[in-house]
């Protein structure tokens, strides 16, 4: 009796050992935990257009190779005590090098990325005091994008007094 449940022990490890190397192999090839962005596809275009009274010159836009999804459902299905959401997306991103996209005097940016999931953060300041975020996650494909930031889209719109 003490044979077979050796037997049965190692067959459970053996079979364990085995899920777990199946798993690893079907794994995306991508570089972090969470992050199936674009490191290795093919480049794109990637459009943006200002289509507000917002000065051109006063944008910023970042363009971060991170599964924002991803990172969402991390957040949702561990448990990080006292932390928040904008915490842990501050922690995930200080290791990762956004694409810093120019707007032209027309409103227009072209950003040259690559296939896959992107985050983009934008802000604006406006002649009266006021900023605009702006907050997408994106999935760029194999044909040219183009994303238009507005007043109606925009995240978060505050005054400074």
């Amino acid at each position: 009796m003490r044979i077979v449940q050796i037997i049965l022990a190692l067959t459970l490890l053996a079979s364990l050992l085995l899920a777990g190397v199946r798993i690893y192999h079907r794994l995306p090839a991508s570089g972090g935990a969470g992050d199936s962005a674009g490191n290795g596809g093919a480049q794109q275009d990637l459009t943006i257009i200002l289509r507000t009274a917002i000065s051109a010159a006063d944008t910023k836009i970042n363009l971060y190779p991170i599964d924002f999804s991803a990172a969402e459902r991390d957040y949702v299905l561990s448990a990080h005590a006292g932390k928040s959401f904008e915490d842990l997306l501050g922690q995930r991103l200080k290791h990762v090098t956004p694409v810093i996209v120019s707007v032209d005097r027309n409103g227009r940016a072209v950003a040259r990325v690559a296939e896959g999931n992107w985050w983009m953060h934008a802000v604006s300041a406006l002649p009266n005091g006021e900023s605009i975020e702006w907050r997408m996650s994106l999935t760029v494909s194999q044909h040219p994008q183009t994303i238009e930031l507005t007043a109606e889209n925009a995240y978060e719109r505050t005054r400074k007094f």
